[in-house]
């Protein structure tokens, strides 16, 4: 009789201690698609943690920005600019964990690049050949799809904004492969993941013209709203999902990310990105 009260308080406390997380995440691809590959990882965190987590795919990289500022998120899922530009905004961020991948060579690891590519059959050879083009980024906000480009574009001495004869923003690295694959444009700017996505999907069909250096892979934070406790814990549980974890599937399933998971770096690790900050043509086009 003690102790099944026992157990039965063991379990009302648990019950009543368990907390309701919001973990939000930007559109680099479309929300469904975001949904699909998010969701098991928020299972996965509420199995492991006793609490809930709830997940929120915001519409663009300003309202998650907006929403980790005014603390309605609890945790997020940040790409590299956001991260750096957040952080000198808001000290109390806390970093917890870096997103990591399987290379095309084998191996983990917590970077990743973009891609400057245009359709085959356009038959352009070389970022100087793609003058007078129709270009596309994803959005201003977004690392791979605009910050790293503007480096290539700085290191190549073009302008983009007179070097082509238009430039588009289609806000998702999926929504630029499918203008290249429509014609709509000639050249773009992805995420090599993107690249190696669509390569899988619609064959051969695009010929890299420029590539950035490493740049580190997304990071998991906590909002002031998340106790230094909670946030190690947390962090703890990210860094030990499995390789064969049905989240990490579910990115490859649904994203073509070849998930590993994550691992905690110190957060001086993103301080490389401040280079693209210091372009200045970059500046000026803000």
């Amino acid at each position: 009789m003690l102790l099944r009260f026992f157990l039965f308080s063991f379990l009302l406390f648990t019950t009543l201690s368990a907390k309701e997380y919001t973990f939000a995440t930007y559109p680099s691809n479309t929300p469904a698609k975001i949904i699909q590959a998010l969701t098991p990882l928020m299972e996965y965190l509420s199995a492991q943690s006793g609490d809930t987590f709830k997940l929120i795919v915001t519409k663009d990289y300003e309202e998650l920005t907006r929403r980790i500022e005014e603390k309605s998120v609890d945790f997020a899922w940040v790409n590299t600019k956001n991260f750096v530009l957040l952080k000198e905004k808001i000290p109390s961020l806390r970093y917890l964990v870096t997103y990591l991948e399987h290379s095309k060579s084998g191996k983990i690891t917590p970077y990743y690049q973009s891609f400057i590519v245009a359709r085959k059959d356009a038959n352009i050879t070389s970022l100087e050949g793609a003058q007078g083009k129709h270009f596309a980024f994803t959005d201003k906000e977004s690392t791979s799809g605009y910050a790293y480009p503007m480096m290539i574009f700085e290191e190549h001495h073009i302008n983009p904004y007179t070097f082509f004869q238009k430039v588009f923003f289609l806000k998702k690295h999926d929504k630029v492969v499918e203008a290249l694959m429509s014609h709509s444009i000639e050249v773009g700017a992805i995420s090599d993941g993107t690249y190696y996505t669509a390569l899988e999907k619609y064959g051969d069909r695009l010929t890299i013209l420029a590539t950035s250096e490493p740049i580190p892979l997304d990071a998991i934070v906590a909002s002031a709203n998340v106790s230094l406790k909670e946030s190690q814990r947390i962090a703890h549980i990210l860094e030990n999902i499995p390789l064969d974890a049905p989240s990490n599937k579910a990115f490859e399933e649904h994203l073509g990310w070849a998930s590993a998971g994550f691992v905690k770096k110190d957060e001086h690790f993103y301080e490389t990105f401040k280079r693209t900050l210091k372009v200045p043509l970059y500046e000026t086009l803000q």
